[in-house]
C-alpha cells in the first residue's frame, strides 16, 4: 500500500509538470515530494534517516560497474541498457552497520541500483529494471523492492545484508484474475531462498524470517547528491 500510495502521487506530479518548464517542474517536484512526505506523516508512517558517509571508491569504478549490469530488460521494445547511461545521484552510506559502505545510485527512471563495497571491490546487491518496480530501504536496512511484474502480480522482494553481503532473500506474490469486468485477488503466496531458489512456505514462516517494516523509497529518501558533479 505504501508503494503505491506513493507511486500516486508522483504519477499525478509528472502529469502536472508536462506543460511547465524546467525551472518551475523542478519547483512543482520539491513541492510535491514535501507534501506527498506530510501526508505520509500524518498517516504514521515512519522514515529511514540515512548516515551519509563518503564514498568508498572513485565515481569512474562506480560508472564502471553500473555499465557492466547490462541490457536486462525491453519493455516496448525499447531495450534497457545500463551501458548507455549514466548514474545521476548518489547515497553512499553503511546500511547495515557493519563498517563497509554501501553506495545507492539511481540514474534517469526506472534505472535505480545498490552496490556494497568490500575490500575496494564493488559488489551488485540489487537493481531496477522495470518502471513499475520500486526500491527502497528499510529502518533495519533490508532492501525491498516492489510493484507490478510482467505477469500482472503484485510482488514484495526483500534482500537481507550482514557484514555487506546478501544472507537471506524472498518474495511475496499476490496475483489477480479477471472476472467480467473486474479484478480478483488470487491470493497471497510467500517464498524464501532455498538451497538454489526460491521455496513456498507459510505466512508465518515469511513473516518470522521479515516481519512487517515501512520502507521508504529512492523517490522520498533525503540526502541524494549529484553523481555528476566533480
Amino acid at each position: 500500500m505504501k508503494l503505491i500510495h506513493a507511486s500516486i502521487v508522483l504519477a499525478s506530479a509528472a502529469l502536472l509538470m508536462a506543460g511547465c518548464g524546467p525551472q518551475q517542474a523542478g519547483e512543482e517536484e520539491k513541492n510535491t515530494a514535501a507534501a506527498e512526505e506530510d501526508i505520509m506523516k500524518e498517516e504514521g508512517f515512519s522514515f529511514v534517516e540515512l548516515d551519509p558517509q563518503p564514498l568508498p571508491c572513485s565515481k569512474e569504478k562506480l560508472q564502471a560497474a553500473w555499465k557492466q549490469i547490462g541490457v536486462i530488460e525491453k519493455p516496448r521494445m525499447k531495450p534497457l541498457d545500463y551501458r548507455q547511461h549514466t548514474p545521476t545521484h548518489f547515497i553512499s552510506t553503511d546500511l547495515d552497520k557493519d563498517g563497509n559502505i554501501e553506495v545507492l545510485l539511481h540514474g534517469e527512471e526506472p534505472y535505480a541500483a545498490i552496490f556494497s563495497c568490500l575490500k575496494d571491490s564493488l559488489h551488485l546487491i540489487t537493481f531496477v529494471e522495470h518502471p513499475k518496480l520500486g526500491l527502497g530501504i528499510t529502518q533495519d536496512g533490508v532492501v525491498m523492492r516492489s510493484g507490478t511484474n510482467s505477469k500482472g502480480a503484485f510482488v514484495t522482494q526483500f534482500i537481507k545484508l550482514k557484514n555487506s553481503q546478501i544472507v537471506s532473500t524472498g518474495e511475496s506474490q499476490e496475483t489477480f484474475t479477471i472476472h467480467g469486468s473486474e479484478m480478483v485477488s488470487g491470493g497471497m503466496h510467500y517464498m524464501l531462498q532455498g538451497d538454489t531458489s526460491l521455496v513456498e512456505v507459510s505466512k508465518q514462516e515469511y513473516e518470522q524470517m521479515l516481519p512487517n517494516q515501512e520502507v521508504t523509497y529512492f523517490e522520498t529518501l533525503d540526502g541524494w547528491e549529484d553523481f555528476r558533479k566533480p
